[in-house]
């Protein structure tokens, strides 16, 4: 909860200086492209309805159950959904044909809003901003202030990444870190599954991965590496499939992609103690209860691309992202420089060194991915 937090605080330093006249509260995070506040409010009763005016069924009940869901968090009123105005005033959201992806507008007076945007996404993120707006009074209504917000994203891509593999959050977990990226309008969630310190997703076709891969047998202290300090505690936890079902919907909900890392071909001790033959020594090996970067990785074999087309293939069923990352850092070369194997692979294929068998592997598994619809990324070393 540590890194969340510290995270919020960046978000409150660089929000903007409130308006004359206005409360650091009633600012919106992030800050709108352009905000002009007007006079009075908007009071919304528990008789107020959101009306939504999207054909798409999908997106209407997504947005459905975000309205319902805000009013309720944000001021204690369960609000109604309708497809019509009501006649005491509405907060209505409607699609329009001008703006730009994930842009909306919103527009409060005493008499009622109206939230409009040329996509489900950006009517949510209107609700967004409403949520933060509103001020709840004690006699059970709320209040939204007069004004008129103009908003668009500066980024198509607005993402947190959350790293599992070395320490692992439950799903409650989750879907609040989630809850936070939406109201705050990030549209993306990088989700780092997998590491040398735990293998964190359920693998069907592969279940030593959770059965030994996910369980490290203590984990250091602080940063003891010489001597070396374990705290003599057993690590363990992992998503099941329909748990990883049950995140990826709550988070399209919130207009949320989550973006799956599978790290490959180093940051894979986990795996190896799972399933010794994928790599370049015969092993055993242990999943790692250290931090830092371990010598044994992924041994370029058939068996290894065979075994990751397969764990891919599982992934992708559960992530219908456009991209898929395979981490691709932090992976020494010694043990395929010491493989007959991995030169074999040098020889045959005409590459230069080591370095070149890398991105050698990274574009058999962007081929995989390319073929079945999706699009590879990864950290920077895969550009080396």
């Amino acid at each position: 909860m540590t890194m969340v937090r510290a995270w919020l605080v960046v978000a409150c330093m660089v929000a903007p200086a409130p308006a004359a006249g206005q409360t650091a509260s009633e600012v919106p995070v992030p800050a709108p492209a352009n905000i002009v506040w007007g006079d009075g409010a908007f009071t919304v009763t528990p008789t107020t309805s959101v009306v939504i005016q999207v054909a798409d069924s999908i997106a209407a009940g997504r947005l459905t159950r975000m309205a319902v869901e805000i009013f309720r968090q944000a001021a204690g009123i369960h609000i109604a959904v309708s497809s019509v105005p009501g006649d005491t005033g509405s907060v209505v959201l409607a699609l329009t044909e001008s703006g730009t992806a994930e842009s909306y507008r919103l527009r409060v007076t005493e008499a009622g809003v109206v939230v409009t945007a040329p996509d489900p996404a950006g009517l949510f993120y209107g609700l967004q901003t409403l949520g933060q707006l509103l001020a709840p009074a004690e006699d059970g209504t709320a209040t939204i202030p007069s004004l008129t917000v103009v908003d668009k994203p500066r980024f198509g891509y607005r993402g947190m990444h959350l790293d599992v593999g070395r320490h692992v959050f439950p799903v409650a977990f989750i879907k609040r870190y989630i809850d936070l990226l939406a109201r705050y309008k990030f549209n993306t969630f990088h989700w780092h599954l997998t590491e040398d310190q735990g293998w964190r997703i359920e693998i069907e076709r592969y279940p030593r991965l959770t059965d030994v891969g996910s369980c490290r047998a203590e984990t250091m202290v602080e940063k003891n590496f010489d001597p070396y300090v374990g705290d003599g505690k057993p690590y363990c936890g992992f998503y099941t499939q329909d748990e990883v079902r049950d995140i990826v919907s709550y988070a399209a909900d919130r207009f949320v992609t989550i973006v799956p890392e599978i790290e490959m071909p180093g940051h894979s001790l986990a795996a190896l103690a799972a399933y010794p033959e994928l790599a370049c020594t015969p092993g055993p090996f242990d999943v790692g209860t250290r931090w830092g970067v371990f010598e044994d990785i992924y041994c370029p074999s058939e068996t290894t691309f065979d075994f990751l087309e397969n764990v891919l293939a599982e992934v992708l069923d559960l992530f219908p992202s456009r991209f898929i990352h395979i981490g691709g850092d932090e992976a020494p070369k010694r043990r395929w420089r010491e493989s007959e194997a991995a030169q074999a692979v040098i020889r045959r294929e005409g590459l230069a060194d080591e370095h070149e068998l890398q991105s050698y592997f990274i574009q058999r598994i962007e081929r995989f991915l390319n073929a079945n619809g999706r699009r590879l990324i990864g950290w920077d070393e895969i550009l080396e």
